[in-house]
């Protein structure tokens, strides 16, 4: 058996820093490193080895000094490895580099494809399902066990979802893209290192894949960066050191009621300019809504997208569509409507099989394709980025992921705001391809008021048959409390970093978290160390929450995490070393350790917070 593991170099993106006075990415002097979901897929790959027939090919595309990471694939354990260097390959986005990594792929023909979830340096998780898609073979993602079975030629995977977990299997050749507990975190020794150094790296340049070198690069993108927005820190960063557990609370409720006070004003004054006139029967500039469900109904996210949307056709003077998976729900049907939808189109997928599947995509893909309209949005979950990359690359459309927001310009096009590096970039992503397609972060925009009195046209859309290899969910297990719901919505979270120590002060935290009203969110150390569920991870492979008050307690604050609360109204930080970052990310920050100063500082904001309810 052959595995090909796709890996990426990056650059180790908490060391890059930006110059305000010139507008400026520091990257000089940055180190790189392979990204680290691509290393437990390696370390998965090479455990599932079962003979010496079998294979494991480590495959990257970047710049000759790429090599490197390969070196340490294969110190790890790669039996060869292949880079992708040219450089028509300079601009790349998504779809171009799994465009370009599967023509290399296809000369390999492996029976498994592992990749990351997605890079530190990119965050989409876009690259593996697309080129699932552009080869024609299924793919499991978010896959956190991952097991072979030789007697049905077939792997078996458990899949994180936004709920709890899927038990999938699917026929091989396929591709799975791996995240935390799929293998132990691994690092080569220096024996290993020295030994990899004498294997050759093979090159393999655009030229030797095909004769048409449009498309990759800048010129085989669908999508590109406007000039980048730095967005000049904000926070106060005020640091209390020194000071009595008591007298610190104290401070620190008085700042964290001001702030609040500030806070409630200026969000009166932001008014939510929703589009009050529909256009029910205008097709052209349609704006669709894919919606999502859970175990008790529609997602809030859904309601948020549907509320952009509808402010969307300010501009665009269109009917907003929503796009419902699964048995037609009267009660959904309703809400979608009072909450912004001209349009209802219901697709049954009962004989399609999973939303994150191959046939789902390409029978959505087929709608899309017959009525072209203005842009598709996507929740950022787990089946929203599925669904959208298959599409994307089903029909060569740019595709931007995690988006924060939209907006139309001048000229009509929309723009697509990403945040990156820790929030202190925005990207704003423009396609040349339209539809546009997006998936937008939960917890973020805002939904109408429902209009109880609209009403909807409903249609059924037709499921056409599926004759290619698919994936088979055969268990589904929800969590019975995995906090990912609530976090979305929570006004007062509380964040445990690993600096509480440990899973043992656990539940501790959760009763002091619990006294204030707060949810309890984290960071993907805790998460990789097994404290707290996936669910509560917020960050780069998280959720992005939006509450007005973030307590972050013992939480170094790199960049992986702030760049999921940097829409928080208020921010707390309780930290023991006054050099972690979290400072500089937060409004108020108390230097001490949490044991000692979060009682107090619990029992002081108490009362503040009340006034919140």
């Amino acid at each position: 058996m052959k595995t090909a593991v796709c890996v990426k170099y990056v650059p180790v993106v908490s060391r890059i820093t930006f110059d305000y006075e010139t507008k400026t990415i520091v990257r000089d002097g940055v180190p790189s490193e392979v990204n680290a979901f691509d290393v437990l897929g390696l370390v998965r790959a090479v455990e599932l080895k079962s003979g010496p027939g079998d294979e494991v090919v480590a495959v990257s595309m970047g710049p000759p000094q790429a090599r490197e990471g390969l070196i340490t694939c294969m110190a790890l354990g790669a039996d060869r490895s292949i880079l992708l260097t040219d450089r028509a390959l300079a601009g790349s986005d998504t779809l171009a580099t799994a465009r370009a990594l599967g023509m290399a792929l296809q000369r390999e023909q492996p029976d498994l494809i592992v990749c990351g979830r997605n890079s530190a340096d990119a965050e989409t998780g876009q690259v593996g399902p697309e080129l699932a898609e552009l080869l024609g073979l299924p793919h499991i993602s978010q896959v956190r066990k991952l097991e072979l079975r030789p007697e049905s030629n077939s792997v078996v995977a458990e899949r994180i979802t936004d709920e709890g977990y899927q038990v999938v299997e699917c026929p091989l050749p396929a591709v799975v893209c791996v995240t935390e507990g799929v293998a132990a975190e691994t690092f080569a020794n220096r024996q290993q290192m020295a030994e990899a150094q004498d294997k050759p790296v093979e090159e393999v340049s655009c030229a030797q894949l095909t004769d048409d070198l449009s498309q990759f690069g800048l010129e085989g993108s669908p999508t590109w960066v406007e000039d980048i927005r730095l967005v000049e820190p904000t926070r106060q960063g005020l640091m209390i050191e020194g000071e009595t557990p008591e007298a610190a609370a104290g401070q620190v409720a008085q700042i964290l009621r001001e702030n609040l006070a500030t806070l409630e004003v200026a969000e009166s004054t932001e008014a939510i300019s929703a589009n009050e006139i529909r256009y029910p029967d205008e097709k052209k500039q349609a704006i669709w809504v894919v919606a999502e469900t859970s175990q008790v109904g529609l997602r809030r996210v859904t309601l948020e997208l549907l509320g952009k949307a509808r402010q969307l056709t300010n501009t665009t003077q269109s009917q907003v569509a929503a796009v419902l998976i699964g048995n037609t729900d009267q009660d959904s049907v309703a809400t979608l409507t009072a909450y912004g939808a001209d349009r209802v189109l219901t697709l049954d997928n009962d004989a399609l099989g999973p939303v994150c599947g191959r046939a789902v995509a390409n029978a959505l893909a087929e709608v899309i394709t017959a009525e072209q309209p203005y842009a598709v949005l996507f929740a950022a979950t787990a089946d929203g980025r599925d669904l959208a990359s298959r599409i994307a690359a089903r029909l060569g459309l740019g595709l931007t992921g995690d988006a924060i927001d939209l907006e139309i310009d001048a000229e009509g096009r929309l723009v697509q705001l990403k945040p990156a590096l820790g929030g202190n970039v925005i990207a704003p992503i423009l396609s040349k391809t339209l539809p546009n397609l997006v998936t937008l972060r939960p917890g973020l925009l805002v939904p109408i008021e429902p209009d109880e009195a609209a009403t909807a046209n409903v249609e059924a859309l037709a499921a056409p048959a599926f004759e290619g290899t698919d994936i088979a969910v055969v268990e589904t297990h929800y969590e019975d409390d995995p906090g990912g719901i609530a976090l979305a919505q929570a006004g007062i979270v509380l964040g445990a970093g690993m600096g509480i120590g440990g899973p043992e002060n656990l539940p501790q935290v959760q009763s002091l978290a619990a006294e204030i009203g707060a949810t309890v969110a984290t960071t993907r150390n805790v998460v990789h160390a097994g404290w707290l569920p996936h669910q509560v991870q917020v960050g780069i492979s998280g959720r992005t929450i939006a509450p007005q008050v973030y307590l972050a307690v013992g939480i170094r604050g790199v960049f992986d995490h702030t760049v999921g609360i940097q829409k928080a109204g208020v921010i707390v930080a309780v930290n023991s070393n006054r050099r972690h970052p979290i400072f500089k990310a937060a409004d108020v920050g108390i230097v001490g350790d949490w044991q000692e100063y979060l009682p107090p500082l619990v029992a002081a904001i108490k009362p503040v917070l009340e006034e919140l309810v």
